[in-house]
């Protein structure tokens, strides 16, 4: 059964897998180590899918049809119970909850001021004029406006994101003593930055970059797999969605 998963994602022009929320899900497929293809899905069509969210990820296992990162955590745990657990325990799940949030509303909207205009350039003339109108709405200015402003911003960002550095303080993960979804969520967002630019988000001493660094090496070093060409699971029969009409 786990052959059969399908996971649609967004890529840049060269292929490289950047989607923070993808990568959400890239990770849990990972660590509960389940086989996927990928398959590359442009901004426009994502709605074309048939999803109700007309959202990615997505995956589809057999006749299932799962969307949302979250949504597919949650799945994967309820149908490989035997496999290690992503949300863990009704507590640890709340907690996640939580996790999910503050990334959502305090990580996301400012590393998408930091990384934004580079994204753009990274990223496949189809999906530019789609990115460029509904980013720029998200940010309430142009592309490059924001990215004027982020020498600025990134100093505000790290004194916001403190708290992760007192949890590291006291434990290895996020989740505990071993990483789980509330790790790979943060950690997605640190891969959408360091995919999208060269703009340092974080300093190299910061026990977040230590961490994240960690993170990269986890399941064989499958953070750093972010290309086809890269040899890394879920790569194998790589396809496109809608690649005679595009």
């Amino acid at each position: 059964m786990s052959d059969d998963i399908i996971l649609y994602e967004l890529a840049a022009a060269d292929d490289t897998r950047f989607s923070p929320f993808c990568w959400r899900t890239r990770w849990g497929l990972r660590h509960k180590n389940l086989s996927f293809k990928s398959v590359h899905i442009g901004f426009p069509d994502i709605g074309e899918l048939g999803g109700m969210n007309r959202t990615v990820p997505a995956i589809r296992v057999g006749d299932t049809f799962v969307e949302d990162s979250w949504n597919i955590a949650e799945f994967l745990d309820e149908k490989f119970p035997d496999r290690p657990a992503l949300l863990g325990c009704p507590l640890g799940k709340g907690t996640t909850r939580f996790v999910e949030c503050f990334t959502d509303k305090v990580i996301h909207p400012t590393m998408l001021r930091l990384v934004s205009r580079d994204v753009f350039d990274r990223m496949d003339p189809y999906d530019r004029p789609y990115f460029r109108h509904t980013r720029e709405t998200m940010l309430g200015c142009s592309l490059e406006e924001a990215q004027a402003t982020r020498d600025q911003t990134v100093l505000a960002f790290r004194k916001a994101i403190h708290p992760i550095r007192l949890t590291l303080y006291k434990q290895p993960w996020l989740s505990g003593q071993a990483p789980g979804h509330a790790d790979y969520i943060v950690m997605a967002a640190f891969q959408w930055g360091r995919l999208a630019t060269d703009f340092k988000v974080l300093d190299d001493e910061d026990p977040i970059a230590h961490w994240f660094q960690r993170g990269l090496d986890l399941h064989d070093g499958f953070g750093r797999k972010v290309h086809p060409d890269d040899g890394g699971p879920g790569f194998a029969g790589t396809g496109l969605w809608k690649k005679t009409m595009r």
